[in-house]
């Protein structure tokens, strides 16, 4: 698979996973970050589970997994003016257990992983130090990833993925120029929030597919940007959503973006989203591996074992402000034994929108959408 099918996999992910999401407030989520734990699932897999997961991602075969992630990871770490980190880990049980040999392999050589064994049955200690690896690899962006009560005596293995993100724009908002102004929330709805201002040359297009207009707007050393998909109606987010997650070219509508100069009204925003993965993963085709009697994950330990994923969270978080944006997500996943533009354009983002954080080949790292509110932030 080449990069650019690679990358219109995980765009078809991306759409089908911010679907299921809360459609009622704004959310960040990556997707990708859920895809590594997947990935790493399906290799330790067998049918009918290994197929469910190939399908569900995009891929043909475990090659195709391996050099695709490898291919993913290598690509985020050269990412140049930004920060981005990718960070894998797997914990297991103390005592006996351990990974099978060839999945330690894909582990170490496709994902990066570090390997640490744990005793779940002390739950809070296990608790603790996963969530401070995660708050650790997501500039303290992430916290309480995982609580005591998802481990037990019956916890075998626990994945985990995070992702943090952080860059300045490369031609940064001035903040004099922001101001509070009206956003539509809905048709009847309308409140004001404090919106960011600036003229100038960004990749612009009007997509008529969408009934959209899209703005990209570079981080400073332009290999990654922010993608706004502004929908023409107050309304229309939920059909700009439906259409991707049917398959529309998302890949093409960026590539067709052409540099114009652009009058451009964004929001700022910070918003911080937790996603149950056992709901949102089964509307995604992806059931076998939370079966408790059949998981098809047998043969993720050297001495097989019946085990299930018991639980399955993400957290995530993002802030876009004149400096720039900062974003973070943290996946895991807990394994149990069974039992066409003007010269100069207007952009007002005064409606709810979604937003996709991509790396230089547009790759989406994060996704997700802002409906005038703050999510999950407290």
């Amino acid at each position: 698979m080449d990069d650019q099918s690679f990358s219109n996999s995980i765009a078809t992910f991306s759409a089908k996973f911010c679907n299921e999401l809360d459609k009622t407030k704004s959310v960040v989520s990556s997707p990708l970050s859920a895809e590594y734990v997947l990935a790493l699932l399906a290799l330790g897999s067998i049918e009918p589970t290994h197929s469910e997961l190939l399908t569900a991602l995009g891929v043909r075969d475990d090659d195709e997994v391996r050099s695709s992630f490898c291919e993913i990871s290598s690509k985020i770490r050269s990412i140049q003016g930004v920060t981005l980190n990718v960070a894998n880990r797997v914990y297991i049980m103390e005592g006996s257990y351990e990974l099978d040999d060839n999945l330690q392999k894909d582990a170490v050589n496709v994902f990066d992983a570090g390997i640490e064994k744990v005793n779940f049955v002390n739950s809070q200690a296990a608790a603790s130090l996963i969530n401070s690896w995660v708050e650790n690899k997501t500039n303290n962006r992430i916290k309480n990833l995982l609580t005591p009560d998802s481990f037990d005596e019956n916890t075998r293995m626990v994945l985990v993925n995070a992702l943090y993100f952080k860059g300045d724009w490369d031609s940064k908002f001035n903040p004099e120029l922001t101001q509070d102004k009206p956003f539509h929330v809905n048709s009847t709805t309308k409140i004001n929030i404090p919106m960011m201002y600036k003229e100038d040359e960004f990749p612009y297009a009007e997509c008529q597919g969408l009934d959209s207009q899209i703005l990209i707007m570079p981080y400073k050393g332009k290999s990654a940007s922010m993608a706004i998909i502004l929908p023409s109606q107050v309304d229309g987010l939920d059909n700009v959503l439906t259409k991707l997650a049917e398959g529309f070219d998302l890949m093409s509508a960026l590539k067709n973006t052409f540099s114009v100069k652009v009058q451009v009204t964004i929001p700022k925003f910070k918003i911080e989203t937790e996603i149950d993965l056992l709901q949102v993963l089964p509307k995604l085709g992806i059931t076998s591996i939370f079966n408790a009697q059949k998981s098809g994950l047998d043969n993720m330990l050297k001495s097989p074992e019946p085990l299930y994923v018991s639980k399955a969270v993400q957290k995530a978080f993002i802030e876009v402000n004149e400096e720039g944006a900062e974003a973070a997500a943290a996946t895991g996943a807990v394994l149990m034994l069974r039992s066409a533009p003007l010269p100069l354009s207007s952009f007002v983002a005064d409606r709810p929108f979604l937003y996709l954080l991509l790396a230089s080949d547009n790759t989406i790292i994060f996704s997700g959408y802002f409906q005038g509110d703050s999510g999950d932030t407290t």
